[in-house]
């Protein structure tokens, strides 16, 4: 067995990224990791939703640390230069589902306490089916570390909601020079109207995270010669106030004479400022040598579907730059990724001890 201690950890993430792993195509880093996870001293395989999962010490109380393996498509080379190491996923999120394996072997784990790490599944894409089968067959967990970027220094407690919007209209060609509204004129109709539904939800609400955001993704025209077409895909970011379903019936109800395909992703989830979790997080950064700092996500992540489902204290924590996600220049620094492991690793343990002792709470 390998000893973690031996291990460089910036290898190991370098290793990690060299392997692509598009959403629904996640076996062969799933596979990778695994094995690298059994190296470190880990019961660890795939599971039913292909999800990679690792396991160490036994007992009735899990802590479970759930990253997700899958990124958005755009290959990064990866490379080191100047201590800054650059790849697909350096940040979003191989970089702290990296980081949680190697915190997770080196923690020290008292009688009753396991520790569990989740690579997921489809995170990136609409279906989020790796978080979507934990929660359909696994238990609540003690607590949940969700694995995003959040600086080595940050912790992230909550995140917004999101719908996605694919309008589409066809309508019989006119002259350029008739009075007839063109399909583009009437998409773009439908995406001011969309936008000024979010301004107004938004009144009165000064910090982003409480506003509706809404963006244009996509807009498109085409002709036969005997009809024009126009469609657009959108998204809106919902802040706790605004349900899902809410986004859904104004998106449909300014749709006039065309059609929209509405996707729910998940309901915004904020969980509580000073859980047990958020606790252990605070005081283990600040025992590294940095005053922590609490955030709140204009994004989404695995958070909003296993935050409501299990109800349990839940942070996200990871190293990154969240402002590099699927970005080109996509890049960690080794340092902060190597901050971030020794953050972990005390946290985890941190919390282990408190719940084997009931003193979580």
């Amino acid at each position: 067995m390998t000893t973690q201690a031996s291990v460089d950890c910036a290898a190991f993430l370098e290793a990690f990224l060299r392997i692509p792993s598009l959403s629904c195509q996640e076996a062969a880093a799933v596979d990778w990791l695994c094995e690298r996870m059994r190296e470190f001293g880990y019961q660890a395989g795939p599971d039913s939703a292909g999800n990679a999962v690792g396991t160490r010490g036994s007992g009735p109380n899990e802590l479970m640390l759930l990253g997700h393996i899958d990124t958005v498509p755009g290959w990064v080379p990866v490379r080191r230069v100047d201590g800054v190491l650059y790849g697909r996923g350096a940040v979003d999120a191989k970089g702290p589902l990296a980081a949680f394996v190697l915190a997770g072997a080196q923690a020290a784990l008292p009688p009753g306490v396991r520790l569990t790490v989740v690579g997921a599944v489809e995170e990136e894409v609409m279906s989020s089916r790796g978080a979507h089968w934990l929660v359909q067959n696994r238990p609540a967990p003690v607590a949940v570390v969700i694995g995003e970027p959040s600086g080595w220094d940050g912790i992230v407690i909550g995140y917004k909601g999101s719908v996605a919007i694919e309008y589409g209209l066809a309508r019989p060609m006119g002259h350029s020079a008739g009075p007839e509204t063109t399909a583009a004129e009437l998409a773009v109709r439908y995406w001011l109207a969309l936008r000024d539904w979010a301004a107004l939800r938004s009144e009165g609400r000064d910090r982003a995270f409480d506003q509706v955001t809404p963006t244009l993704l996509a807009i498109n025209t085409a002709s036969d010669g005997l009809t024009e077409q126009a469609w657009l895909r959108a998204n809106l970011r919902l802040p706790p106030q605004v349900p899902p379903e809410e986004a859904a019936a104004a998106a449909r109800e300014l749709a006039g004479p065309g059609e929209v395909h509405v996707t729910i992703n998940a309901p915004a989830f904020r969980s509580e400022k000073w859980s047990p979790l958020v606790r252990v997080f605070l005081a283990a950064i600040r025992e590294a040598g940095a005053e922590p700092r609490l955030k709140l996500k204009t994004g989404t992540s695995d958070m909003n579907i296993v935050g409501p489902a299990w109800r349990c204290p839940i942070v996200a924590y990871g190293p990154g730059d969240s402002r590099l996600d699927h970005t080109p220049n996509e890049h960690v620094s080794i340092q902060e990724f190597e901050q971030a492991v020794t953050v972990l690793r005390s946290a985890i343990q941190r919390a282990a001890r408190q719940i084997a002792s009931g003193r979580w709470e």
